[in-house]
């Protein structure tokens, strides 16, 4: 589901698209703003719990990426920050996360381009301005430039590609497109042939996800941590969860339509957290 969708949805089904900070169109009504990707789960889910319990609160989602949801949350202009990675030493103090589900980070390029495998030297390569043509990868078919693209600071899947994949000695001396949210990312690689990037694991669909090391990025590779680039996708708080963002966390961790929704573009975390 793309934001234009999930946000269409959600003001036909009670949950909300507004600004945060905006007044509140009903009694009770859970903001939240942040990742995207957290953001369209965080939609499918709401979409159910609205029709499976009593008397239930109201739904406000915006984007922005996982630092403006959390630096939402920290001043509390929402309720919720939806965040798409763990929490970081130099993220405001008194946070919680309360992770509900696992995703990945793919390396992707176009689909005419089905590159079929990167490993960690060509990434430091490319990073540091080395790698700066298809000709210097195997198994591409391409003689152009590499087109790389990257998500802006604000960006989780930014957070978890520098982690995951780039050496601390790497210097960055590429100069990729900055783009700010996942579905640029992936409109942007798809239009592009000779782009390379990376994405969330449910914004891959239409593109070509590049094997690391030998490893698919997949939801069963994810799953079984073979491969690295993991990471967490939940709601940032200040302070415990309370109330009924409480209540709505119990039933995504509870409710078996929850693990189901999840299940559809994730790992659900009950199942992901136990290796």
């Amino acid at each position: 589901m793309t934001a234009r969708v999930w946000l269409a949805a959600l003001a036909a089904t009670g949950i909300a698209a507004a600004a945060p900070g905006a007044a509140p169109a009903a009694t009770r009504t859970i903001t939240m703003s942040g990742s995207t990707p957290t953001a369209a789960v965080t939609a499918d889910l709401a979409y159910f719990y609205r029709r499976q319990v009593r008397n239930p609160p109201r739904f406000s989602l915006v984007g922005g990426g996982t630092g403006t949801g959390i630096s939402d949350a920290a001043r509390g202009i929402v309720d919720v920050g939806l965040a798409s990675r763990a929490l970081a030493a130099d993220d405001p103090p008194g946070l919680v996360f309360s992770p509900i589900a696992l995703s990945g980070v793919c390396l992707v390029t176009n689909r005419a381009n089905p590159v079929p495998g990167l490993d960690r030297a060509q990434i430091q390569d490319l990073v540091a301005g080395r790698l700066t043509s298809w000709t210097q990868v195997r198994g591409s078919a391409r003689t152009d430039p590499i087109a790389p693209v990257a998500l802006d600071e604000r960006a989780g899947a930014r957070s978890v590609f520098l982690s995951v994949f780039v050496d601390l000695v790497t210097p960055l001396a590429y100069a990729p497109r900055t783009l700010a949210t996942a579905a640029q990312m992936r409109d942007f690689v798809r239009a592009t042939p000779a782009a390379l990037g990376y994405v969330d694991l449910a914004f891959a669909g239409e593109l070509h996800a590049v094997p690391y090391e030998g490893i698919a990025c997949t939801t069963t590779t994810i799953r079984s941590g073979a491969y690295p680039a993991r990471r967490p996708l939940g709601f940032v708080t200040r302070g415990r969860p309370r109330g009924a963002t409480a209540r709505f966390l119990r039933w995504i961790a509870r409710s078996r339509t929850a693990r189901r929704v999840i299940a559809t573009r994730y790992v659900p975390l009950v199942a992901s957290m136990r290796g």
